[in-house]
């Protein structure tokens, strides 16, 4: 698998949809600014970011798995690690995708719930990885915006660098204690 190729024609998809919202925004009303806590008197971010954060994201992600890949010798493994890569973005995606459709139609205690449920998976599965933040970013990315994403981004990331760095040690070391015990 050439990741380079694939980083490209994942950064050309993105800037040219990114570029076909804005044109779309502007030509509807205008490009969209989010305010902090949806407050009209505190600051705001323009969906203008998202032609910078987009394609950023996507060259930091492709970087950082090429780098994870070049570490692991064996084929066989190197392709399960793509899988498994490929798995947590396409995942991520599909369920940004879903909360900022089930967010669009009106539903925001349903969206906000799917995010309580994404940190709860986050306990479990390591959504810290960065294919699957940029996975969740663009998902949501072209219903509300590249930067409303990342508030969700930043409870799920935690709870999961939480959870696999602290936690699990833990209850490791406090397993393996008891199995020396026995």
């Amino acid at each position: 698998m050439n990741i380079k190729k694939v980083r490209n024609y994942l950064m050309i998809a993105v800037v040219v949809f990114q570029i076909v919202l804005l044109t779309w925004e502007s030509l509807n009303g205008g490009v969209a600014t989010h305010n902090f806590l949806a407050q009209k008197d505190m600051p705001g971010l323009s969906n203008w970011w998202g032609l910078a954060i987009l394609p950023i994201l996507v060259w930091l992600t492709a970087y950082n798995i090429e780098y994870r890949s070049e570490q692991i010798k064996d084929e066989q493994s190197r392709l399960a690690f793509y899988k498994v890569a490929a798995r947590s973005f396409v995942g991520m995606l599909l369920i940004s995708l879903a909360q900022s459709t089930i967010f669009s139609l009106g539903y925001s205690s349903i969206a906000a719930s799917l995010l309580l449920v994404i940190a709860l998976i986050a306990l479990f599965l390591p959504l810290y990885r960065i294919e699957a933040v940029v996975g969740y970013v663009l998902g949501g990315a072209y219903f509300t915006g590249p930067m409303i994403p990342f508030v969700g981004v930043i409870l799920f990331v935690t709870v999961s660098v939480t959870a696999h760095f602290a936690i699990k040690p833990l209850v490791m070391r406090f397993k393996n204690t008891q199995a020396l015990n026995e």
